[in-house]
């Protein structure tokens, strides 16, 4: 297992880094906005490996299949969680049809082990996934 920052910022932070030659590469343009957001007591490097591995299939996604032209990021707090949006203005699909490859539901298993949940909202154009976070979460015998 390679070492994952235990902080969400930098984990974003070093995501960012290491896609951005890629997606410059692809003519990609990304927006990034990561405000500030509460320190995630519950986040060790198990669970920051789950979030590192969502957003890099998220990302995987758009330059194989979604043909956008920009990409945004966006992190906030709200209602105790911790909001990461990435959106993308390529030509989309719809979540509740059937799919082929295994991405989307390892997506949503990587979210719910860690006590979070993925969300595909709708987007004018393009797809928007919506990765919540709990600020705090309850502890439970199997962690």
């Amino acid at each position: 297992m390679e070492p994952v920052e235990t902080d969400l910022l930098l984990l974003l932070a070093t995501l960012r880094f290491r896609l951005q030659p890629r997606l410059e590469a692809s003519g990609l343009k990304l927006t990034w906005d990561a405000g500030e957001v509460p320190p995630l007591e519950w986040l060790d490097q198990r669970h920051a490996l789950h979030i590192l591995r969502i957003l890099q299939e998220t990302f995987a996604n758009i330059l194989k299949h979604a043909e956008a032209r920009e990409v945004a990021l966006s992190v906030r707090t709200e209602d105790g969680h911790v909001l990461v949006r990435v959106r993308d203005d390529g030509r989309g699909f719809d979540p509740a049809l059937p799919v082929t490859g295994r991405g989307l539901a390892n997506q949503r298993r990587r979210a719910e082990a860690i006590g979070g949940r993925v969300i595909w909202e709708p987007a004018p154009a393009g797809a928007c996934l919506l990765l919540m976070l709990p600020v705090r979460k309850t502890v439970t015998k199997d962690g």
